[in-house]
């Protein structure tokens, strides 16, 4: 369910993070749905549990997921914390996108390769 790449730039961390958003996003997971258990989400990836445990928190910060002591975690009925994970996706992309243009790149030449990219 949850994958990782092991040779992206993005941290572990971060990428359990963007998964549980895609797959609150793509409706797998449902409102109020228990998550795998941070030891057997680590044992699934072959990741130290800690670092689940920090992207479990970090999606709770970010209101995707909500803890229930004894019990483990869920996904929140509310769909405002995949709205923040969006918009800071999409600031993320618009700083990517002002440092091609501050390289000398055209305007058209961005929105071609950005469609190529939907091909």
């Amino acid at each position: 369910m949850i994958n990782i790449n092991n040779r992206s730039d993005v941290p572990i961390f971060e990428q359990i993070v963007l998964e549980i958003g895609r797959l609150i996003a793509y409706e797998i997971l449902k409102p109020h749905e228990q998550l795998p258990s941070v030891r057997n989400l680590a044992k699934d990836l072959g990741i130290n549990p800690n670092t689940v445990m920090r992207a479990y928190n970090a999606c709770e910060q970010e209101n995707l997921i909500y803890s229930r002591p004894g019990l483990g975690f869920f996904v929140q009925e509310e769909n405002e914390g995949l709205d923040n994970l969006l918009k800071s996706s999409y600031q993320d992309l618009f700083k990517l996108i002002e440092n091609i243009i501050q390289l000398g790149e055209p305007i058209e030449k961005v929105q071609t390769k950005i469609e190529e990219a939907f091909q």
